[in-house]
């Protein structure tokens, strides 16, 4: 077999996989052939797909040096540098390879891609448009393109080179798919939708597109198209635990009759190797408050052989608390805690069962080990301060000061609005509509009402968007009084951010309680400032003598079993927004009404 033709078969075997056989060809061929470049290059290829980087990067480096001129393999090069941090050499590479070759469609596009990666999206931009003159009918570069004007806050843009790569490529299924996520973030969910359904066709089939195909489905107002594609999701994937969750959350919150998590017990039996089917589904009964049903799964997880990964461990130990055994769960917290030390939901767990136990120095002691590894572990800052107040403890002042840290602040109607009323109350007619659930999210804390889905803000209702600009005055209101201290969990991530408004938004939506509907004592754990916004307030919540329908701080949840009084309660009034710790505990008191309380909620984090 002549150099070529061998070169030829060695490349195809170790792009196949086929790396031993790959690699013992282009040594044959070295030892007619010795230095000859090109097999080393497909010898640095193979070294670096079996996990041998040291050789990869030698046999790279000595055919190059045999030949410098191959931009193959400077771009591959380029890319196994890049994989391993070392970006400015990578992008070195890629230069040359362009210099050599400047019309080598591989080292535009994977320039494009390092760039994009280190936000030089301007000049990651010209790589782009490079590659889609060169190469129109090559979806990844029109993918690369879209990506980057995402990245530049370009989402008109974005969209267009997606539908422009599909002028040239209409059966590119993972283009549809591209464009699809756009459109979805864009708001335009009928039209995501249909460009899921298109991606499928062609062939781009994965757990996430059945999850986002769903879910634009039902942000397009089609709820029985949305449950029958999670129903078709779980059929292709049996043993997706994300589906199978996906699926029973939307069952549920939609009121279709049946029980929601019949399916996931079916398939966790079917599949019971798999931890993660279990996992949900123990988590989802615990939700549900079946927590007998709970047990048993995980008692027959075990007996099954399921995987025992540390979240089944951890659901197994806290079973334990909940069923009058919290001395063995205090053990099996320990050993897990000892055995996984970077599992931080295991620390946590901990921590909240000491302080059900009585022993608020220790767990205050794991609050103090988590924080040193996450300054910003809210959850922990929560337990912290529990524990400070049950140990009587003067840092728990320092950390949660109910009366300056729990600011209401009012939002004032915009231009072209009479008054509070007549906004809010048209800010109402506009949430109403998209309360389309039955009842409360599984995993959310409200009882008794229902949430919106998705982000909130991103929708463009013009009242909407209105009511976003009146919250981020109010906010950056609020945000000037806040003192500097830049060693408080609150205070100092302010005074670390300065620039612009300082904040963003990390989620948004609204909740719609009904009669006898409240919000366990709960925190926000991804948050920096959470809110709410009452919209629309039932007569009977104003003078309250029992506080129905007010906002409590500082009342840890019923779990930790502590019988700890508020600290501060706000009596609500529509058009106020209250901010507050995203680490401090709150909850709604109960009340009865025959007309619901709506509120708009978001947690904002530092900009940056």
């Amino acid at each position: 077999m002549e150099q070529s033709a061998m070169v030829r078969r060695a490349a195809a075997l170790i792009h196949a996989g086929n790396l031993a056989e790959g690699a013992a060809l282009c040594r044959r061929l070295l030892e007619a052939a010795p230095g000859q470049p090109d097999a080393l290059h497909l010898l640095a290829m193979a070294a670096r797909k079996s996990g041998d980087p040291a050789a990869a990067e030698a046999l790279f480096r000595e055919s190059l040096a045999r030949e410098p001129r191959q931009p193959g393999a400077l771009v591959n090069f380029g890319n196994f540098l890049r994989a391993h941090g070392r970006v400015s050499e990578a992008e070195s590479l890629l230069r040359r390879a362009i210099e050599l070759s400047p019309n080598f469609v591989p080292a535009w596009h994977n320039l494009g891609v390092l760039l994009h990666a280190v936000d030089q999206l301007d000049e990651a931009l010209r790589c782009a448009s490079n590659v889609t003159t060169l190469a129109p009918r090559d979806p990844s570069g029109w993918e690369l393109l879209a990506a980057i004007e995402q990245r530049r806050s370009n989402p008109a843009a974005a969209i267009a080179a997606c539908r422009a790569g599909l002028g040239h490529t209409p059966e590119a299924a993972r283009l549809h798919y591209s464009l699809a996520q756009l459109l979805r973030e864009d708001c335009s969910f009928a039209d995501a939708a249909l460009a899921y359904e298109t991606a499928l066709r062609y062939g781009y089939e994965t757990p996430e597109l059945y999850q986002n195909r769903g879910e634009a489905c039902f942000e397009a107002g089609d709820g029985d198209q949305a449950m029958a594609v999670f129903n078709a999701g779980v059929t292709r994937y049996p043993d997706s635990a994300l589906l199978h969750g996906l699926r029973a959350r939307f069952h549920w919150e939609t009121g279709v009759p049946g029980d929601p998590v019949a399916p996931l017990w079916l398939a966790a039996r079917t599949h019971p190797r798999e931890g993660a089917l279990w996992q949900t589904l123990v988590a989802l009964l615990n939700r549900l408050e079946r927590h007998e049903e709970g047990r048993a799964a995980l008692a027959q997880a075990r007996e099954l052989g399921a995987t025992q990964t540390p979240d089944l461990l951890l659901l197994e130990a806290i079973g334990l608390a909940r069923t009058g055994e919290p001395l063995e769960a205090t053990r099996r917290l320990a050993r897990l805690s000892a055995g996984f030390p970077l599992h931080t939901e295991i620390k946590l767990a901990f921590a909240e069962h000491l302080l059900s136990a009585g022993d608020p120095a220790r767990a205050e002691a794991l609050c103090a080990e988590i924080l040193s590894a996450n300054p910003y572990e809210q959850l922990a800052w929560a337990y912290r301060g529990v524990a400070w107040r049950l140990l009587d403890d003067a840092r728990e002042a320092w950390l949660l000061d109910y009366e300056r840290m729990v600011v209401p602040v009012p939002v004032p109607p915009p231009h072209g609005h009479a008054d509070n009323e007549a906004f809010f109350n048209d800010v109402r007619g506009v949430l109403e509509t998209l309360h389309r659930m039955r009842a409360h999210p599984i995993e959310q804390t409200l009882r008794g009402g229902t949430q919106t889905n998705g982000f909130l803000f991103r929708l463009k209702h013009p009242l909407l968007r209105l009511l976003e600009t009146q919250i981020r005055s109010a906010v950056r209101a609020a945000l000037a009084t806040f003192p500097e201290d830049a060693s408080h969990p609150f205070w100092g991530r302010r005074a670390a951010n300065p620039a612009a408004d300082g904040f963003r938004f990390a989620g948004s939506w609204s909740v719609r309680l009904m009669s006898q509907g409240f919000h366990v004592n709960h925190i926000h754990p991804e948050g920096w400032i959470s809110s709410a916004l009452y919209i629309a307030l039932p007569p009977e919540v104003h003078d309250a003598t029992d506080h129905s329908g007010h906002i409590q701080f500082g009342v840890p949840p019923i779990e930790l079993s502590l019988a700890l009084p508020p600290r501060r309660i706000i009596e609500p009034q529509v058009g106020e927004l209250v901010l507050f710790p995203a680490y401090m505990w709150h909850g709604t008191v109960p009340f009865a009404s025959a007309q619901p309380r709506i509120t708009v909620a978001f947690d904002l984090v530092p900009q940056g």
